[in-house]
């Protein structure tokens, strides 16, 4: 019995022993074996990478044989075999981690990374920057690095988004403005009045937007809501739980009761309320008709496509047959604020189990990312050649050439962080593509420096309770939003206590605040 006893004990020893190597990863520093990293290797022998990457809804083979996967490895040295993860990658990734299959660099979701860290799985990555990726750490801002960092240590490469944009207009069609005296509203009163001039010589309700749009922002700005989440008097709260909440619904109630509102908007997905937009253009047109959408500065480019249908031309910029309404006031004395769109789009990271060759992936990394006189890399993978994909305008601005410049169309997919002092001049080529865009953009942009409102969440590290919250959150204040839309706010009170107590918002906003206090 001693002996089979001592067996077990030093079968369990082992076994924790083992356990504890293979399992070393993010949060513990990087203190095992394991995830110990490789500085004593030759840059100059590049071996071929593993990158796993998110679902594009495009063929493996057509990502691996894109012409900006082929610029990049031009430009870095490094060939690389591209894997793409299924739409729904949840499953998918847990499986590849616990299987430990050789994937160099994943790159990630926002959640997919907090949950990975969570667990243990990445590299601690902090003083490898340091040797092989010395551009990403002089062109990515403090705020984004703090994004990927736990307890002082960085587990990944933050790609912020390539603008800061006011992105969040009420588009109007001007031309019908135009025909009935209207001019373009400043406060909810003025708007209101649009709305019902538009409803009554439309037949239909003038005012449309989609499903996922339980906030406008030009509107709940009057409100002094902003954006998802935000301070107020120095305590960050969910848009849910703001001080006038209940203001904005009665509002957006208000002008559903009057049926100014599309009473399809719980169910319209972007394309229908487009073209419901798009046909008040058209007096023949039949089905429904809206003078005032609610919806991105990118929709703006479907909007021109379905007015060129129509015979209306909106290129000349000068000739506008658009209205922009940035935010309301609830008086017209107010001062302006409102969202402004920033955050991360992807984080780039190492599972800990390929920490031995890690010293490449960064310097594959740190290759796209470089941007000076000598070597403009990051230049060439977003936009191209000079004279090939783009011209140079007097002023400094980076224009288009057409059709060339379409190769770039997918050059941000394959980015593994973004140099940030570049990228916003570069990005802005895009948007010229499409001068009526471009001109919507110029105008929301105004000022944005002093009105723009940013989400906090957008900035915040991994935060565990509110990741696993987050969903649920959203979705049920979305839901509740087209309830009170149509039956009033006599239900808010019911609705705020499931959601900060079923649905963990409270325990959300605390999480949320402890960071912010302690930033």
């Amino acid at each position: 019995m001693k002996k089979i006893l001592s067996l077990l004990l030093l079968a369990t020893m082992l076994l924790t022993s083992v356990l504890a190597t293979a399992c070393g990863g993010g949060g513990n520093g990087g203190n095992t074996v394991t995830d110990e990293i490789n500085y004593d290797i030759d840059l100059s022998k590049k071996p071929e990478l593993n990158v796993l990457m998110p679902n594009s809804g495009k063929d493996i083979t057509a990502v691996n044989n894109n012409v900006n996967a082929q610029v990049i490895q031009q430009i870095t040295g490094y060939s690389v075999k591209y894997t793409q993860l299924p739409a729904d990658a949840t499953t998918t990734l847990n499986t590849i981690m616990m299987d430990k299959e050789a994937y160099d660099v994943m790159k990630l979701t926002k959640d997919q990374f907090s949950d990975l860290v969570d667990q243990d799985m990445l590299l601690d990555i902090t003083d490898a920057l340091k040797t092989f990726a010395p551009d990403m750490l002089a062109n990515i801002s403090q705020d984004s690095w703090d994004v990927v960092t736990v307890d002082g240590r960085i587990y990944g490469i933050p790609e912020r988004a390539s603008s800061d944009n006011i992105e969040n207009p009420i588009v109007l069609n001007y031309d019908l403005m135009l025909e009935l005296n209207l001019d373009v509203p400043e406060t909810l009163d003025e708007f209101t009045n649009v709305l019902k001039v538009m409803t009554e010589h439309l037949g239909k309700p003038a005012l449309t937007f989609d499903k996922f749009t339980p906030l406008v922002p030009a509107i709940s700005a009057a409100f002094g809501i902003y954006t998802y989440w935000q301070e107020y008097d120095g305590q960050v709260l969910y848009y849910m739980n703001a001080p006038r909440y209940k203001d904005y619904v009665d509002y957006m109630h208000s002008l559903y009761e009057a049926g100014y509102i599309d009473p399809e908007v719980a169910t319209n997905d972007a394309a229908v309320a487009t073209n419901r937009f798009v046909n008040s253009f058209d007096a023949s047109a039949g089905g429904a008709k809206a003078g005032a959408y609610a919806c991105s500065l990118w929709t703006v480019s479907a909007i021109t496509t379905g007015l060129s249908t129509k015979g209306i031309d909106t290129t000349d910029t000068l000739d506008n047959h658009l209205a922009y309404v940035r935010s309301l006031k609830e008086n017209a004395g107010d001062t302006e604020k409102v969202y402004r769109s920033s955050g991360y789009t992807y984080i780039t990271a190492i599972p800990y189990y390929m920490a031995d060759r890690a010293g490449y992936a960064l310097d594959w990394m740190n290759s796209k990312i470089k941007d000076t006189e000598t070597e403009d890399n990051f230049r060439t993978m977003v936009i191209g050649e000079k004279d090939v994909h783009w011209t140079l305008t007097a002023d400094g601005a980076y224009m288009p050439i057409n059709p060339a410049f379409a190769e770039k169309d997918d050059a941000s997919y394959y980015m593994t962080g973004s140099n940030e002092n570049k990228y916003t001049q570069y990005w802005l080529a895009r948007v010229r593509k499409q001068p009526e865009l471009f001109r919507a953009w110029s105008l929301m942009m105004e000022d944005a420096d002093t009105v723009g409102v940013y989400n906090i969440v957008d900035f915040t590290p991994p935060l565990s309770t509110y990741s696993a919250n987050r969903s649920a959150i959203e979705t049920n204040a979305q839901d509740w939003f087209y309830i009170m839309l149509k039956d009033g706010s006599g239900k808010l009170a019911e609705y705020q206590t499931k959601l900060n107590g079923q649905y963990k918002c409270a325990d959300a906003t605390a999480e949320i605040n402890n960071w912010y206090n302690n930033k």
